[in-house]
């Protein structure tokens, strides 16, 4: 007696194929998003000279005074 195997075919449909492309589409646009964030965050960026100098300005302002007194309710 001879034994009787199915007959598999290998082909694949179309909708498979497709199915698995766009699956494997996700990671690629996500990897590719994540170097363009990447690079965009990682840019050098002009520093707003006359805000940082305010800024400076305001922050020896603060500092450049007395101390302010110790609170009576700290007792440490």
């Amino acid at each position: 007696m001879k034994a009787v195997m199915p007959k598999i075919t290998g082909r694949i449909g179309k909708e498979t194929v497709v199915a698995a492309m766009v699956w494997l589409l996700i990671p690629l646009i996500t990897g590719i998003c994540a170097v363009v964030w990447a690079v965009y965050v990682q840019r050098p960026r002009r520093g707003d000279l006359w805000h940082d100098s305010a800024r400076h300005r305001r922050l020896r302002e603060v500092f450049g005074g007395p101390m302010p007194e110790r609170s009576p309710l700290r007792t440490r």
